[in-house]
């Protein structure tokens, strides 16, 4: 079956039929070997539905504007620390499940094997929650997208790499601009001759063994990293009054803000993956009966 075979669904059928052998087997008959169509439809699933756990429960939609008793009711207002509980629960989780995607390896597939240090505490965070779901988003287009999606996975492919070569892009212009700012606080105050001060992260907030799937993950990669240093020059910059207090902290939620927009992407992309590859929803007995 080629691809332009398959239709959304097909990947389920495959896999039904290969537990059963025919989808009107008879009762006790002998189970036939899976074909490789079969062991790649169901591997297919198996990413598929990793991937889509990854992203449960991620960025939601923007709040509506409609006021009070126009359109949806307005929601019960949430005890704040119920609402920061609720929030760290959703994190951990998040970090979980980000961390499994990206240090978990899979056999016969090309992996990268890297250190990943991130001394940031919020780029650390961000990394670990977010990046393993977009690496993963990247593979299964790469992988299933087209038997899948057909011709809609190209559009969703290069709508991920444009994301994520912004933010690449972003990263280098804000590490060179940060970079020159440093270099005229050390000129100023060698000539006032006042040492330049040099804050170090001591201990990283991630330093794990992880693995990319893609190039793509691998540049997300690579550009948090660059963003990492970064903000550790800007944090420089405070301790010389080069800058005012709290432009570290205004990057730190820019980058992260950056970097969620890519996992709710992909996030989504992940979700529609799942759901076209299980196939239109079974109706339920009832219409069935009518029928």
């Amino acid at each position: 079956m080629s691809t332009q075979e398959i239709a959304p669904g097909d990947i389920s059928h495959i896999v039904t039929a290969g537990l059963s052998g025919d989808g009107a087997a008879a009762d006790g008959q002998v189970l036939q070997q899976k074909t490789l169509e079969e062991l790649e439809a169901e591997r297919a699933l198996r990413d598929l539905d990793e991937a889509a756990s990854m992203s449960e429960g991620g960025p939601r939609p923007a709040a509506s504007t409609a006021a009070p008793g126009e359109g949806e009711p307005a929601a019960e207002v949430e005890d704040p620390a119920a609402t920061r509980a609720r929030l760290m629960k959703k994190a951990a989780s998040q970090r979980e499940k980000g961390r499994k995607a990206l240090t978990t390896q899979e056999s016969g597939v090309v992996l990268v094997p890297v250190r990943a240090l991130v001394g940031d505490r919020v780029l650390g965070s961000a990394f670990e929650r977010y990046v393993g779901a977009i690496d993963m988003c990247a593979h299964n287009l790469d992988r299933y997208g087209e038997m899948v999606m057909g011709a809609k996975y190209v559009e969703l492919r290069t709508k991920l790499t444009e994301m994520i070569e912004e933010f690449s892009r972003d990263t280098k212009l804000e590490h060179g601009r940060v970079d020159q700012m440093v270099r005229e606080a050390e000129a100023r105050n060698k000539e006032e001759g006042l040492p330049y001060v040099v804050p170090q992260i001591l201990t990283a907030a991630v330093e794990l063994d992880v693995v990319f799937r893609t190039p793509l993950g691998f540049k997300m990669f690579k550009a948090i990293s660059l963003a990492d240093k970064s903000l550790e020059k800007m944090s420089s910059l405070e301790w010389n009054d080069a800058v005012d207090f709290g432009e570290v902290a205004k990057r730190q939620f820019l980058f992260k803000q950056e970097i969620g927009k890519i996992y709710g992407f992909a996030s989504r992309t992940n979700l529609g993956l799942r759901r076209r590859a299980a196939g239109p929803a079974k109706k339920n007995s009832d219409s069935e009966a009518a029928a």
